[in-house]
């Protein structure tokens, strides 16, 4: 025994035993640090793993959204472009009802011109005939005063009749002449009355020509006005008949699907000068009108979907209407896909009043 009456202890390794139990609560320490700092990691790298599930989730969604974004904007940029190819279209035709509007303006001028000139010949001639008349006025006075005198003369003549008995036969004689040269005198001023009572009836009826062609002329311009707001009238109901029927019939005239081909014309001088472009080859290229009646030919045998021909008439282009509407016409129905097999007539559209690029 001890001195301690405690026991001894005869274990082996008696110090061995001590360092154990020194050893296990530190190895739990250590160990239980390194779960938490595991535990610690994995946490993160959940939270860093679904943030990163979310932000893929919001990229998928905003490519989905922009590829939808570029899908419409692409229909929207064929749409208007397929509007676009309308409106250049509509401002050809209405550049080809201006050159009308413009040649019927001329016509229309000349033939008021030519009325005027009517109107001023009558005015000039109804001038001559006041002249004339008051030329017969002067010659009527004088003869009238003519007349007065030779009333005196013969007067004097008869009271020196009763003096003048010797003289009676000379006297007589006189008075004879002189009666007969009243009576020429008198026969002379009946003729003179005659002549001007036929020149006031020319007068007249000239002055009552002039205000029938004056009334004429008046209703005619009214006519014409009237005849003008009927034929637009008339012109714009058939246009929407004939839009109604096409649009009942077949599609609209369309560019999508057909091959583009742009011909556009001018007249610097009095030759027509043709340039055209493709979709394939853009810039224009000038030809004469058979090459390029064989360009298009040799396109529309290649071209199995069928032409689209868009005809342009630059502004100032010299042309009149009758020139730009029959080569227009010319090419649609021998080339344009919507004309061929029978298509709709070509009419020109008549809105209210174009073609340039």
């Amino acid at each position: 025994m001890n001195s301690d009456n405690s026991f001894v202890d005869l274990r082996l390794n008696r110090q061995e035993g001590q360092n154990q139990d020194s050893f296990w609560p530190s190895f739990t320490d250590i160990m239980t640090v390194i779960v938490m700092i595991f535990v610690i990691a994995m946490v993160v790298l959940l939270l860093r793993n679904i943030e990163l599930v979310n932000q893929l989730r919001a990229t998928m969604e905003a490519e989905r959204a922009a590829v939808e974004l570029a899908k419409a904007t692409g229909e929207e940029k064929e749409s208007l472009a397929l509007k676009l190819f309308a409106a250049e279209n509509d401002l050809s035709m209405l550049r080809m009802r201006l050159m009308q509007l413009e040649e019927q303006r001329t016509e229309q001028a000349g033939t008021i011109d030519t009325q005027h000139r009517s109107i001023v010949q009558l005015q000039a001639e109804n001038e001559s005939l006041q002249l004339l008349r008051d030329q017969l006025n002067a010659e009527n006075f004088t003869l009238t005063q003519q007349l007065q005198k030779r009333d005196v003369l013969i007067q004097q003549q008869q009271q020196n009749l009763e003096d003048l008995q010797q003289t009676l036969l000379s006297a007589q004689q006189q008075l004879s002449r002189f009666q007969e040269e009243i009576a020429s005198a008198h026969s002379a001023l009946n003729t003179l009355e005659q002549n001007y009572v036929a020149v006031q009836e020319q007068l007249a009826q000239l002055q009552q020509r002039y205000s029938s062609q004056s009334g004429e002329l008046r209703a005619a311009r009214v006519a014409e006005l009237e005849s003008g707001r009927q034929l637009q009238t008339l012109q714009s109901n058939f246009q929407q008949l004939k839009v109604k029927y096409d649009k009942l019939i077949r599609p609209a005239r369309s560019p999508a699907g057909r091959y583009l081909v742009e011909v556009r014309y001018t007249k610097p001088d009095k030759r027509i000068l043709a340039e055209y472009q493709t979709q394939e080859q853009p810039g224009y290229r000038s030809v004469s009108q058979e090459q390029l009646e064989t360009v298009l030919g040799g396109l529309k045998k290649q071209q199995d979907n069928g032409l689209y021909i868009k005809v342009i008439f630059p502004e100032n282009s010299g042309l009149t209407f009758t020139e730009a509407w029959g080569l227009t016409s010319h090419l649609h129905a021998s080339y344009d896909y919507y004309f061929q097999g029978g298509g709709p007539e070509l009419v020109p559209v008549l809105p209210t009043p174009d073609q340039g690029e």
